[in-house]
């Protein structure tokens, strides 16, 4: 995806973390910057930074597990800047540490809302108008949660995290029928320093609120090894103008994620060559 200046991109989850990053990145650049998060504060001190040095910005607070609300905001980006080049489901959540069987509906609804259905949320609605133009570019944050899971106790995020490789996968195929020029990547991060872990703090309160949902945890060495937004920005747009479809910015969990994704592979050759029988 060749991003020139004066090409538009859509961002969500843009108020802090990787969007954060992201979005001064392609203002830097000299890119249109369409932005939203369901957090009205920080969205609207970012836009007054990206104003000031200059960028093309507009924003809106949008929750991405509302379809219906992100369909507005993608009629406002299209309305303001034509059809747009690029469009990055990035919103995304994490709940409390604990395993599978102490996580409540509320926790799974939750988790699913955003970081699943807001990616086809984001996506859908901007994709008739890249597809009559014929070119364009996606891209959705998963995890290598989503390859790998590294810890135990968040099998809702890695849930998702695994969907979204899924759904991109399917929407290659979908866009080679109609749109083959249109381009789909999967950003897999690592740790990075961003806010996530404290996603509960917009936890809406029909799905049990901020308020007593433990923030969730992890190992110390995810604080000691995660980068900067900055770093996964830089890493992501050098790999769109290279065509690539996945994206790993953590050098250190390049081979470990490989690794499990062969011994998958192997696992699957062993289950076809066995006797059946025996």
């Amino acid at each position: 995806m060749d991003l020139v200046e004066g090409s538009s991109v859509v961002i969500t989850g843009a108020a802090s973390g990787i969007g954060e990053g992201l979005a001064r990145e392609c203002v830097n650049r000299g890119l249109r910057v369409a932005l939203a998060d369901v957090e009205k504060a920080p969205l609207d001190a970012l836009v007054d930074q990206l104003l000031a040095v200059g960028g093309t910005v507009m924003a809106e607070v949008v929750d991405v597990s509302d379809g219906a609300a992100v369909s507005v905001f993608a009629a406002s980006v299209e309305a303001e800047f034509g059809c747009v080049d690029m469009v990055v489901a990035n919103a995304g959540v994490i709940g409390p540490r604990q395993p599978l069987w102490e996580q409540s509906a509320q926790d799974w609804e939750w988790i699913i809302g955003v970081n699943l259905l807001g990616v086809s949320n984001t996506w859908a609605p901007f994709l008739p108008n890249m597809v009559k133009r014929g070119t364009g570019h996606l891209v959705a944050t998963s995890s290598i949660a989503g390859l790998a899971p590294a810890m135990s106790g968040n099998a809702p995020y890695a849930t998702t995290k695994h969907g979204i490789v899924g759904m991109a996968e399917v929407l290659r195929m979908d866009l080679a029928e109609v749109a083959p020029d249109i381009g789909v990547t999967v950003l897999f991060p690592g740790p990075v320093r961003t806010r996530i872990r404290e996603a509960v703090r917009n936890r809406p309160d029909s799905l049990g609120g901020p308020d007593g949902v433990a923030v969730f945890s992890s190992d110390p060495q995810f604080d000691v090894e995660s980068i900067e937004p900055r770093d996964v920005a830089l890493h992501l747009l050098a790999a769109l103008a290279r065509g690539d479809r996945y994206v790993m910015p953590n050098s250190e969990y390049v081979e470990s994620t490989a690794t499990h994704l062969v011994e998958v592979a192997e696992g699957l050759r062993t289950s076809n060559t066995a006797d059946p029988t025996r």
